[in-house]
């Protein structure tokens, strides 16, 4: 299918937030075209799922009664789904809260980005578990380079996530490093590395190890063509800022967790066949892309990770078996079926606790004041 495709540079970015302009979102153009997708396309299971989970976000609720202000209120269920921009950003802030409590306290980190060559996207996204290869090279380059600059061999706390898309939603797997800045020794000892890092030995490393681990897995003639083809090994970007804070560092490596892989507030127009969005690139220059609805749906949930796949992989200091307090948080949404009972809801106006009234597979009606008819018409249902 024919992607129509216009790239613009402008250099103030009020030519795209426009004053007043209508709002549109992902949800909407999935809510339109998603059966008529399923019929035309072949989506893997886990994209079905996560998509349907994102189009009932919302849909199913709790109806609450609080006695002393004699009035209902309703508590909407997220759905927890990696295509929702609601539920991802609430996601990505409490794994972000969790993760400041549990890195190591006064010590300086780093953020590294590990980019592939365009000729290795193909074969990963063929090969979705090729993500874990690449992320596990990444750590150990991280550990050989900083052993290296240091002289002795030194094991770093590394978190690594694996980021599948790039901002023009093409699939472009590479992995965010938030490492600690120098090692800690057999005997526990820290030492820091510095602000000194030869990035021409990074980026041949980074080569050297990705591409032996890929040996495995993919053709020997395609893996020593990659090595001829690139000399000066594969782009590895350190960048500048030194990460003082917990916070701070929960809150740089967060935005590459779970948020989808475009925000609403990119969608700039939208006529129920194709969908126009803008993005930045590493200079700054923004671009339009204007893609067919079907065509903007398969950018978007090629994405979607394989089941039980992890995008965060802790290293080193950090891993389980190094140190016991540092370990990955796992936020899984509750079911219905295993609704704690324990689970309070408290009154918007008074903070009273309010009673659970009923469950509710629908949203309930907009017309608040046949509130009472229609509890009563779920609760015998």
């Amino acid at each position: 299918m024919l992607t129509l495709c216009v790239i613009i540079q402008v250099t103030q970015i009020y030519q795209v937030k426009e004053k007043n302009k209508p709002f549109y979102s992902v949800k909407q153009v999935f809510q339109d075209h998603w059966f008529s997708y399923k019929l035309n396309h072949s989506p893997r299971q886990v994209e079905i799922d996560e998509l349907e989970k994102m189009l009932s976000c919302k849909q199913k609720c709790f109806a609450c009664y609080c006695k002393r202000c004699n009035r209902y209120e309703f508590v909407l269920l997220g759905c927890n789904s990696r295509l929702c921009s609601c539920c991802g950003k609430r996601y990505t802030d409490q794994w972000a809260d969790r993760l400041a409590n549990k890195v190591a306290k006064h010590i300086v980190h780093k953020h590294f980005t590990f980019s592939l060559p365009i000729e290795l996207r193909e074969p990963i996204k063929q090969n979705r578990y090729l993500q874990k290869v690449i992320s596990d090279s990444a750590y150990e380059t991280i550990k050989k380079m900083f052993s290296l600059s240091l002289k002795r061999k030194v094991i770093p706390g590394v978190i690594g996530v694996v980021h599948p898309f790039g901002k023009s939603l093409i699939f472009n797997p590479h992995v965010h490093c938030i490492v600690t800045e120098g090692g800690y020794d057999n005997q526990g000892k820290f030492y820091s590395l510095g602000r000194y890092i030869s990035y021409d030995a990074f980026h041949k490393k980074w080569k050297y190890e990705v591409l032996n681990a890929l040996k495995k897995y993919l053709p020997k003639e395609f893996i020593d063509f990659l090595f001829d083809k690139y000399p000066n090994g594969f782009a590895a970007y350190l960048k500048p800022e030194r990460i003082l804070s917990s916070k701070r560092l929960a809150q740089y490596i967060g935005r590459y967790v779970r948020h989808p892989a475009i925000a609403n507030s990119r969608i700039i127009a939208y006529n129920k066949e194709a969908v126009k969005f803008y993005y930045k690139d590493h200079e700054g220059k923004i671009h339009y892309n204007i893609r067919l609805a079907d065509d903007f749906i398969s950018a978007i949930i090629q994405h979607i990770p394989d089941k039980n796949f992890r995008l965060v992989r802790y290293y080193g200091a950090y891993a389980r078996r190094k140190k016991k307090v540092i370990r990955q948080s796992i936020i899984r949404q509750r079911t219905l079926i295993d609704f704690d009972n324990k689970r309070r809801f408290h009154c918007s106006k008074c903070n009273e606790i309010m009673e659970i009234v009923l469950f509710c597979d629908k949203p309930p009606p907009k017309d608040m004041s046949k509130i009472g008819t229609w509890i009563e018409m779920q609760m015998k249902n």
